[in-house]
């Protein structure tokens, strides 16, 4: 199996299933893998009864007690029985599930994980996932499980399922990363970071997968840039700015001071536009930390040259978004 198998080649995907995941962008196994999950469920150790509260997400075990029954008609059918503990009885319910009412047995133990909600005056934990014999929560006990983005039709279960045929499948040892590199940035293996996303044991192991997989996004996004800005040097500036005084005059009637780094990112970007080769410039910073004033400045410096599209781009940087004062200047001078 190879990052470009369809995800048909996976069970239990069919044409129907297959549609359902091609809505949220995965068509192949190596979409798949590289759908990380949006959170983490943790399973925590179970709770008394007595402990729950309104609208937490909590495990109880307890004892099935009394019957279950199942009303509503058939396009609702609500299966409902009680669980009870030394401390108390809590109410539980399902949707469409009347088929429990023959997985339980009166007296049997039971571990149940779900939502609180009132109903009726009354804490109701509601559709929770069941244990049924207890023994099978601990292997999930204490682990981080994912939650992954989701259309109409298509639950979390569905995608887990996937993903784990999807990591059995696939040859995940090929390494992308220099040894060196990861030794001296302490990174994991991607076989190891790309199962540990999915699937982490602990929150370490979370964390250790987390910074592998950021640092080699960050990486190719790096390299990519530099990468387009090579092959832009090399291409000749046709549209030569020279370097006219009307900007200083422009700068000395802001209502503020340029920061040192603005001072300097502008000088830069001034001599590449009057340079030889084309400008590949990316301003980066915190908010607040004035890119839109330096991208001002350089739509003044091209509206000097007669550019309609260069008044608009200045223009709608700052409207809205700026002081009145500074939105007066920008009308004397720009538009």
């Amino acid at each position: 199996m190879i990052t470009e198998t369809s995800i048909k080649e996976l069970k239990g995907i069919g044409e129907k299933t297959e549609k359902l995941f091609a809505k949220i962008g995965i068509s192949t196994v190596g979409d798949m893998i590289r759908y990380y999950p949006r959170g983490y469920d943790i399973y925590e150790e179970p709770v008394s009864i007595s402990d729950v509260r309104e609208g937490q997400v909590v495990t109880v075990n307890g004892m099935i007690f009394g019957r279950v029954q199942v009303s509503g008609n058939r396009s609702l059918q609500v299966t409902t029985m009680h669980v009870k503990d030394l401390t108390g009885t809590i109410k539980v319910i399902w949707f469409r599930m009347p088929y429990l009412r023959n997985t339980f047995q009166k007296g049997g133990a039971v571990t149940l994980r779900g939502k609180i909600v009132r109903k009726r005056n009354e804490l109701v934990m509601e559709h929770p996932e069941v244990f049924y014999p207890p023994e099978q929560y601990d292997g999930k006990k204490n682990t981080l499980q994912p939650i992954y983005g989701l259309t109409a039709g298509l639950s979390n279960h569905a995608i887990m399922k996937a993903m784990h045929q999807a990591l059995d499948g696939m040859d995940l040892t090929r390494e992308r990363l220099p040894k060196e590199l990861r030794m001296r940035y302490e990174l994991a293996e991607y076989n190891y970071a790309v199962r540990g996303i999915h699937f982490p044991e602990d929150k370490a192991v979370f964390m250790h997968a987390r910074k592998r997989l950021v640092f080699e996004e960050f990486l190719q996004f790096i390299l990519a840039i530099r990468k387009l800005k090579d092959k832009n040097e090399k291409l000749e500036n046709e549209y030569v700015i020279p370097v006219h005084p009307d900007i200083d005059a422009f700068i000395a009637k802001l209502p503020y001071k340029l920061t040192n780094a603005q001072k300097k990112v502008w000088k830069e970007i001034a001599a590449d536009m009057a340079g030889e080769m084309t400008m590949s410039r990316l301003v980066q910073g915190g908010g607040g930390g004035g890119k839109k004033k330096v991208g001002c400045l350089a739509g003044f410096f091209i509206k000097i040259l007669g550019s309609p599209r260069a008044r608009w781009g200045a223009a709608e940087e700052l409207s809205g978004k700026e002081t009145n004062s500074e939105w007066n200047i920008i009308e004397t001078h720009v538009i």
